[in-house]
């Protein structure tokens, strides 16, 4: 049975996914999307390794009805676009890049051209604040439109409702795994430009685990001035909820602000000597003590 069903999968008939989309015009905002979906396996958001050899087979069948091209040929055809494409020079493609080779709508690839980016976790959650107006925990389409919209007069462009609802779905469509409708801060995240690597407790952990003692408290300062950006001596309010999102963010597949809430609740029961509801630096250190199972 195991080899008949290996046998059936081989002779499976191949399909090319750019097949469907024609050849001529600009992708709209929500086809870019389905072919973005398609070629990012993994939901990494980037295309690479198997993703990138299939999306340069399509491409090349698409350009020339051929549908015997050589492995050689692909390899070829993908060195020679990466070369010219890999802004980053990492080897796979980002949705920026992506729109470098294949003709898509330029308004909204400029939702993902960051020219600025938000200088801490504090911001992301300061962003998030103004945009979940129903305080729900998530950005649902209604108010991912508002934030298109926003985003987009920032950079001199006006568009009708009816693009800014195609553009508010194409961006679902890549960055809603789930496929609830809606956006959780993992994936606000994602859209705002914001890697892991950026985690600022995650690079702390790594970095303390080879560092001296005088070392670690040098590091430890920059830690509670990074989340104290009101410089109150205290974190709190949204630096808070940034912190606790930070700490949470590497075991967290998503995340919602509820979750935040009820881990921030959990902190404060330990951490929060003062009753206060904020953390300042000696309680910082108790914190950092407890959840990253260091001593500073």
């Amino acid at each position: 049975m195991a080899q008949m069903k290996k046998i059936t999968k081989k002779h499976e008939k191949y399909e090319n996914f750019l097949s469907k989309f024609p050849n001529s015009g600009r992708l709209t905002a929500d086809k870019f999307a389905e072919i973005w979906q398609h070629y990012d396996s993994n939901d990494s958001g980037y295309i690479d390794e198997d993703g990138l050899d299939l999306f340069f087979r399509d491409l090349l069948q698409s350009m020339t009805g051929d549908k015997n091209i050589s492995d050689q040929t692909v390899k070829d055809m993908k060195d020679c676009f990466m070369s010219a494409y890999d802004d980053a020079g990492d080897g796979r493609i980002a949705i920026t890049e992506m729109s470098n080779i294949l003709p898509t709508d330029e308004t909204f690839i400029l939702l993902f051209r960051r020219e600025e980016r938000l200088e801490s976790s504090v911001d992301m959650m300061e962003l998030w604040r103004k945009y979940d107006k129903d305080r729900s925990g998530y950005i649902n389409a209604d108010e991912l439109k508002y934030f298109i919209r926003d985003l987009l007069h920032k950079r001199g462009k006006e568009v009708e409702d009816e693009k800014l609802e195609e553009y508010t779905a194409g961006i679902l469509t890549i960055f809603d795994k789930n496929g609830d409708g809606r956006l959780g801060l993992k994936e606000m995240a994602r859209i705002l430009s914001i890697e892991p690597q950026d985690n600022f407790l995650t690079q702390f952990e790594l970095k303390s685990k080879t560092m001296s003692y005088k070392e670690k408290q040098k590091h430890f300062n920059k830690v509670f001035d990074y989340y104290d950006k009101g410089k109150s001596g205290a974190i709190e309010g949204d630096e808070l909820d940034a912190f606790v999102a930070d700490l949470m963010a590497p075991d967290m597949d998503s995340m919602s602000v509820n979750q935040v809430e009820l881990f921030k609740k959990g902190i404060l029961s330990n951490c929060d000597k003062n009753k206060d509801g904020k953390i300042q630096r000696d309680e910082l250190r108790l914190c950092l003590g407890l959840y990253l199972d260091m001593s500073v």
